[in-house]
């Protein structure tokens, strides 16, 4: 097992794939690595399916068997979402390095782990520490906020950068991320701009909520008015046909589409959750509907040179901080020396 001879070897444990896919090759640069994607159990406190509370027992044993198994022989354990898989490890691999990835549902739902056998968390934002911090104080000084990364050799501006007077809100149709407050607030913004259209972008992760939605939009009258569009093929491209990039969750760690968003021209606009201010300037968030029609109409009413500027100067100031300097490297660097610490340590 020793790293002595050559990389030391990290085992990566993830069952949601999308955030941590970016950091992959800069893993394999610095680590020997083994990459387990593992069936994803939700926390006991959220909303299933009875088949998937029913297989819960059965993908929790799997999960255990293959963290157990695949990590062996590893010198660093990774675990992406501080869940339960956490847990499992942080009693049964204490004599590895164990590093984790903290993001927003795990905060309001933290496993029965071993704290103090765990070696690092990182976090995504720099509220999220310190709220993690004050619930496990074992934590102090092992908290680290890595941002989330923007790839801008993807997300880019079109070559023609015209309004199209769409609205766009990106992310799975779960009640958390407020899409009914945001038609109903969309509703007020038609009263005094009528020629603006609302695309939702997302599958839906609960179809009750979803036909709730469909049944808002009739009540609203905004048939013609609200697209649902579903699982994106060209994410990239919805972007930039967007004129305004929309968040209204109730809680995020980062709400990544933001600024992704952003890259590609278009303007962000939030609710106030906690954290959001860490990203974005007073003007791009809104604590009610009155702030939100006010926004989105400020926007059009001024003339696009203006707007274009704006967006400029925003990027210039937000963009950088989810990827220079590169947090794909700084995690790497942070587990890197962490592991360097604790070898030297031992000796």
């Amino acid at each position: 097992m020793s790293s002595s001879k050559g990389k030391p070897k990290l085992s990566v444990f993830f069952s949601n794939p999308n955030f941590i896919t970016s950091f992959k090759d800069h893993f394999e640069d610095a680590f020997s690595l083994s990459w387990n994607k593992l069936p994803f159990t939700p926390p006991p406190n959220r909303w299933t399916p009875f088949l998937s509370i029913a297989s819960f027992p059965f993908r929790l044993a799997y999960k255990k068997m293959k963290t157990l198994s695949r990590s062996r022989n590893s010198d660093i354990v990774f675990v992406e979402f501080a869940d339960e898989t956490l847990a499992f490890v942080s009693k049964w691999r204490k004599n590895k390095t164990i590093v984790t990835r903290l993001h927003r549902y795990e905060l309001f739902n933290l496993p029965k782990a071993d704290w103090d056998a765990i070696d690092l968390v990182i976090v995504v934002n720099e509220w999220m520490g310190k709220n993690l911090e004050l619930a496990v104080p074992a934590l102090k000084g092992k908290i680290k906020c890595v941002r989330n990364f923007v790839d801008l050799s993807h997300w880019q501006r079109p070559e023609v950068d015209e309004r199209t007077n769409v609205l766009s809100i990106v992310g799975n149709i779960d009640k958390r991320k407020g899409h009914h407050k945001a038609i109903t607030a969309f509703s007020k913004v038609l009263e005094k701009k009528e020629d603006l259209v609302l695309n939702i972008i997302g599958k839906s992760a609960d179809k009750k909520f979803y036909d709730e939605l469909q049944i808002l939009v009739s009540d609203l009258n905004l048939q013609n008015k609200v697209n649902f569009l579903g699982f994106s093929q060209d994410l990239k491209l919805d972007f930039q046909k967007s004129d305004i990039i929309l968040s209204f969750s109730e809680h995020e760690s980062t709400h990544l589409t933001l600024f992704e968003g952003l890259s590609c021209g278009a303007w962000p606009l939030s609710r106030n959750w906690d954290g959001v201010d860490e990203f974005l300037p007073s003007d791009n968030i809104f604590t009610n509907d009155s702030e939100f029609v006010e926004q989105v109409l400020s926007f059009y009413n001024s003339p696009e040179s203006d707007t274009a500027s704006k967006l400029d100067e925003l990027s210039e100031k937000v963009i950088p901080k989810f990827s220079n300097p590169d947090p794909r490297q700084i995690m790497v660097d942070c587990v890197s020396n962490l592991y360097k610490i604790r070898t030297k340590d031992k000796v």
